[in-house]
């Protein structure tokens, strides 16, 4: 009824003002007044009229005004009249949304849709808006591949000029991708070509990935994804003809249809760089170029090339550098020539760094973490790792660095737009572990606090066999340095009996001091102040433990080093780099506890595809420990076995134990190799969801044993396949081993477990 009556209103008003007009003698406006408002002011509603008081009246300005004021979707009807000298504008106000609701919808959740729809409560109802909500409702169905969902509004009318909006949702049944086909695909398979495709068939992970449901713009982007396939691997004359989606008879799913006509494949040919910049010789240019003649044409590595090359050029100065490539086919010989073409412009110096769109962040926040200054020649590699820098603080949802010109040819500003989110976080969590049981954590963290950049944290954790509480404060930039400095405090009360029949309590606290020493090396100084106390059952605890615990509490005064060189490309989900860590704690500047400890920790990770799907990750770790002729207490020992160091074993399940109450009693030193290589599983890549297969060996070494511990034997192996998933509702590590060498007293298991997740 709405659109009908007021598409016939508007005609009508046009007709009575144009009558009108031609009987009105332009006499001379003295006053404005409106009728009708309620919410709006009147004010609000004579700005739209181009009538002027004092001036005469004039029918062009009365249908502008009348128009104007229809525009701007505050009101239902309008209506003008000259009364004399007054002029009487009379409205009915749209109505006021009291209410919005979603019925049926089980797809998406109400919170996302209610991101999708622009009308909200205490808004003006305006029928444009909900046409346009309609059609980003529909669109965001259409996404999750409900093309058959109907979605309609109905307006419930309310007292006081108030309306409830309820969109009616019928979802239908979900259109799935029933079958990709590609048509005229010879040199490369069809695994090949879809493995980076936005759409994919149904198949056993659909319900999880959502990558069988058809979207138009998931088709035009992996038609695409073919084309970089072909010209990726040499065929750079490839066409997609084609990218068709239709639907089956029966309109339950989609028949997704790529056809490709792939051209002959192509090498490399000449190869050359050209230009002005004559700062290094040719032969330095062309040392950083990826392509090689006589291999096969890859634009992959043609824009690698590219970038090495902006990276070297641009570190002497050259802020505005254009490199461009060019091509010359040989049809004859299936080469292809490449010249790069340089043209360095003007060197240039960075004249002012500014920081915008920070509101809680301090400017030097952010400056600090920008590796050139103002006044510095202008370097491409610079750039690039201050903004890594700034990313890396994890502080804002997206980063810019731009390079705006001065004015002066000479210079350029940097200018870091940044987008602020939420940096405090009050977490509950719950999960499950194999090794702890049942798990729950909560935690009040502040990365960002004050704005100064400081980080806050304050925890606890329930397990089966745990109870921790920490507190820690960092300080990344202590006195204006690039020196970290914090503090950490903490209270544990552990249950050690999956290993040995004594419980664990730890209080104290710790200084730390940490401070880079090149790109990727790091170096942390701490100090531990601790009091330890371990209980035991008499009637079940071997003499050895039992000796110990009767010497409790212990105090703790520990200094500790530690080393580490990091160059991974990503910390979370690595496929490349390594990871080097030397750790040495030394115990007895007070205290009752003395012993020297030293950790070697090494990891690797190499790609073994192109694509990084494949990954080798190894690791050795080496361990030894040392009394300062005092025996090491029991809770200082190195223990092995677990999903962090053998698999396939308890923790604590090899080494020395005890002969009456088989209590691991731990050792003095260990050696472990770890060697994994992760895979793909499916289309879950994307998902952070990969297969791993492994091999762990260790040795645990005894020292000299009390009488009532049998010595552990030597070396242990096992071997076995698992998944990583990180989550978003935390990591998740599964695994299946088999114990290959091991000794009849070792605590051994098969499945390993462990999930955690934020509510």
């Amino acid at each position: 009824m709405f659109p009908i009556r007021r598409l016939l209103k508007i005609p009508l008003g046009v007709v009575l003002l144009t009558f009108a007009a031609n009987a009105w003698t332009g006499e001379v406006i003295d006053s404005i007044r409106v009728e009708g408002i309620r919410r709006i002011e009147a004010d609000t509603v004579k700005s739209h009229v181009s009538v002027i008081p004092g001036q005469p009246m004039e029918p062009d300005a009365l249908r502008r005004s009348i128009k104007a004021l229809h525009d701007t979707g505050l009101f239902k009807d309008v209506a003008i009249e000259q009364q004399g000298r007054e002029l009487l504008i009379r409205v009915v106000e749209n109505p006021t949304v009291a209410k919005v609701t979603f019925e049926g919808n089980d797809a998406l959740g109400t919170e996302e849709l209610q991101k999708l729809v622009h009308l909200k409560p205490q808004a003006l109802f305006n029928r444009s808006t909900t046409e346009r909500d309609l059609s980003a409702l529909r669109q965001a169905f259409r996404v999750k591949g409900f093309f058959l969902a109907k979605i309609d509004m109905v307006v419930k009318n309310l007292d006081q000029n108030m309306v409830d909006v309820v969109y009616k949702i019928d979802q239908g049944e979900k259109s799935r991708v029933q079958k990709v086909r590609i048509i005229g695909n010879k040199a490369l398979s069809e695994r090949q070509l879809t493995r980076k495709m936005m759409i994919h068939e149904s198949g056993w992970f659909s319900w999880f990935t959502e990558d069988d449901a058809y979207d138009r713009d998931k088709l035009q982007f992996d038609q695409q994804q073919l084309r970089n396939a072909y010209l990726d691997e040499g065929y750079a004359r490839v066409h997609v003809d084609s990218s068709v989606a239709e639907l089956t008879p029966d309109r339950k799913a989609f028949v997704i249809t790529h056809s490709v006509r792939e051209g002959d494949r192509y090498r490399f040919g000449a190869i050359d760089v050209k230009g002005d910049f004559d700062e290094l010789p040719k032969a330095r240019l062309m040392e950083e170029l990826r392509v090689r003649q006589g291999e096969w044409y890859s634009r992959d590595l043609l824009r690698q090339s590219i970038e090495k090359l902006t990276d070297l050029i641009g570190d002497f100065g050259y802020a505005f550098l254009d490199i461009r490539p060019q091509t010359v086919f040989d049809d004859k010989a299936k080469t292809i020539d490449i010249t790069f073409e340089v043209v360095k412009g003007r060197r240039v110096y960075v004249n002012r760094i500014e920081v915008v769109g920070n509101t809680r962040t301090r400017d030097n926040v952010v400056r600090r973490e920008i590796t050139m200054n103002e006044g510095d020649r202008f370097s491409s590699t610079q750039m690039r790792r201050s903004k890594k820098n700034v990313t890396d603080l994890n502080f804002f949802e997206n980063i810019e660095i731009t390079t705006p010109n001065t004015g002066n040819p000479d210079q350029v500003d940097v200018r870091i737009k940044v987008d602020e989110k939420a940096t405090g976080t009050f977490t509950i969590g719950a999960g499950y572990s194999s090794i702890d049981q049942l798990i729950g954590t909560a935690s009040v963290s502040q990365n960002n606090f004050l704005g100064r950049g400081q980080r806050m944290v304050l925890s606890t954790t329930l397990t089966g066999n745990s109870t921790q509480f920490d507190f820690s404060f960092t300080e990344p930039y202590f006195m204006d340095k690039n020196l970290s400095a914090g503090f950490d405090l903490f209270a544990k009360e552990s249950d050690r009996r999956q290993m040995a029949t004594y419980t664990e309590k730890v209080y104290g606290g710790a200084l730390r001091l940490g401070f880079p020493i090149s790109k990727n090396l790091r170096d942390q100084l701490s100090y531990n102040l601790a009091q330890i106390d371990i209980a035991a059952d008499s009637n079940v605890t071997s003499r050895s433990i039992l000796a110990q615990a009767a010497q409790s509490p212990y105090l703790r005064s520990m200094v500790s080093n530690s080393l580490v060189w990091n160059d991974v490309n990503n910390n979370l989900n690595p496929t490349q780099g390594r990871v080097h860590r030397l750790t040495t704690d030394i115990a007895g500047l007070g205290g009752d506890i003395s012993f020297a400890r030293l950790l070697v920790d090494n990891q690797l990770y190499h790609p073994i595809t192109e694509d990084e799907e494949w990954v080798a990750h190894i690791r050795g770790r080496v361990g030894y420990i040392n009394g300062l002729d005092k025996d090491v207490p029991i809770f200082e020992r190195f223990y092995l076995g677990g999903s962090t160091s053998l698999r396939g074993f308890k923790p604590g399940g090899l080494g020395p134990r005890t002969l009456t109450e088989d209590d691991a009693y731990g050792g003095l030193h260990f050696e472990q190799v770890n060697v994994e290589l992760f895979f793909p599983i499916g289309n879950l890549s994307e998902k952070g969801v990969k297969g791993v297969t492994f091999i762990d060996v260790g040795y645990l070494g005894n020292g000299e044993l009390p009488v009532d511990v049998r010595e552990s034997g030597g070396i242990r192996a096992a071997a076995g396949i698992g998944v990583h998933w990180n989550s978003p509702f935390g990591p998740l590590r599964l695994s299946l081993s088999h114990p290959l060498v091991k000794e009849e007293f070792d605590k051994t298991r098969v499945f390993d477990f462990s999930m955690g997740t934020a509510l």
